[in-house]
């Protein structure tokens, strides 16, 4: 109760908002054998709208704060400390303490997941549009300034950067496979000799990292999405556009030049080997690649710029068939 209490507290000070978790019914065939019911700690998650209200500053600032992210596991270790200084490590009576080391630990498996890290994942993914903007871009895009985002926010990869860091810490702060002296739920199990203690925590280990991965790579594809229909945009949006709006100077030059109607004179639009979408996207992406390298590991990162490119070569061969 102490390390729930301590680590929803933990959110409180940090000012987030937390989901009130509906009210437990008592199991009526314990209370009628006389049996007190285990303690399970309820799950409050973070409220997902008030996290996207934050925005992506917030989310930074707040609940993906770096010290916000330590002090739930700065109480789950001693909560760790504590129920090994009271019940022991050794084989005998390791029954009792492997069940408190299991249960301290199934807690924090709810309480980073449900509660804490899988909202703000899930956030993350709905935070991203689903569609581009309504207004024709302004191409070609000045890169003496900030490049337009083309849907995915910066703070979208900083965020997924801290939620895959916060896990391998959470992994590393209370799991802790095959380090030796770390006191900490692997050792100690091993210590109790309860292999069925094991074999439930990894089942909770597992759990929760397939869990949050599934979420992540939902978000990843969310801004997949997102990054080709803003492709899209420049590529078809803001091409023809500039096309539409030059065809009449265009013919003016081609008209006004020896060299017969189908001349392309020098220095027009269509002489120049990348298109000012072209050269804007390029752009674009260039700034982008550096956010998401940043964000995924060497695997994830070919993966990604593989997807990207099939996206791209799809938009661009589908406009090829229709002119």
């Amino acid at each position: 109760r102490l390390l729930h209490h301590d680590c929803c507290s933990s959110l409180d000070i940090a000012g987030c908002t937390l989901v009130k978790a509906p009210p437990r019914r008592p199991d009526k065939t314990l209370i009628e054998k006389g049996i007190l019911e285990e303690y399970k700690a309820p799950i409050l998650p973070l409220h997902k709208a008030s996290l996207a209200k934050s925005g992506y500053t917030g989310i930074l600032a707040g609940p993906l704060k770096q010290s916000v992210l330590r002090q739930p596991l700065i109480h789950a270790t001693d909560s760790l400390a504590r129920a090994r200084l009271m019940f022991g490590t050794s084989k005998r009576g390791g029954e009792t303490t492997a069940r408190v080391i299991l249960s301290i630990y199934h807690q924090m498996c709810n309480f980073y997941g449900q509660g804490f890290l899988y909202p703000i994942m899930e956030t993350l993914k709905e935070m991203l549009p689903n569609h581009p903007p309504a207004q024709v871009p302004p191409l070609p895009f000045d890169e003496e300034i900030e490049a337009p985002d083309l849907g995915v926010a910066p703070g979208f990869w900083v965020g997924l950067e801290r939620v895959h860091s916060a896990s391998k810490s959470f992994d590393r702060e209370l799991w802790a496979e095959q380090r030796e002296g770390s006191h900490r739920v692997w050792e100690i199990l091993n210590l109790c000799g309860d292999e069925t203690s094991i074999s439930v925590a990894r089942d909770f280990r597992v759990t929760f990292y397939a869990e949050l991965e599934r979420r992540g790579e939902a978000a990843i594809l969310r801004a997949l999405d997102t990054l080709s229909t803003h492709i899209q945009w420049v590529l078809v949006s803001g091409g023809e556009s500039m096309m539409a709006t030059g065809g009449t100077r265009i013919f003016n030059q081609l008209t006004g030049q020896s060299g017969g109607p189908y001349a392309i004179p020098t220095g027009s639009s269509l002489d120049t080997p990348n298109s000012p979408a072209i050269k804007s996207l390029t752009y674009c992406l260039r700034v982008q690649f550096v956010h998401v390298q940043s964000a995924l590991t060497a695997p994830s990162l070919a993966s990604f710029w593989t997807a990207m490119s099939m996206r791209l070569y799809d938009i661009l061969v589908a406009r090829l068939l229709q002119h």
